[in-house]
């Protein structure tokens, strides 16, 4: 447990992500890209169809650059490899919390 991070949810897949993202409606959203029925990539995409503000951490064992970028042109708010120690992934998360709470809301 980290002190200011609440897991409002938890899905199984990629489409069960994508919609409990969207209802929930947390401040960030964590997720991996290998997941049964829905990639990572697609989910996001999804969320970010319905909820453009929605930051999207990528947390993944994919590490290569070529993935990296894929997330990032997708949207991605940040991209964790697994295995990234806690103080580590915890920046991250609260890194794209916050530049989603300052960038202006496209319309």
């Amino acid at each position: 447990m980290v002190k200011g991070i609440d897991v409002a949810g938890e899905a199984a897949g990629g489409i069960e992500g994508a919609q409990r993202a969207i209802l929930l409606d947390p401040d960030l959203v964590v997720m991996d890209l290998s997941m049964p029925d829905l990639d990572g990539i697609e989910s996001m995409r999804r969320i970010h169809k319905a909820k453009p503000e929605l930051p999207v951490v990528i947390l993944t064992a994919h590490a290569d650059p070529g993935v990296e970028r894929e997330a990032r042109e997708a949207g991605a708010a940040g991209f964790v490899a697994k295995g990234t120690g806690l103080e580590d992934l915890v920046t991250v998360l609260r890194g794209a919390a916050e530049e989603s709470r300052h960038s202006p809301t496209a319309v």
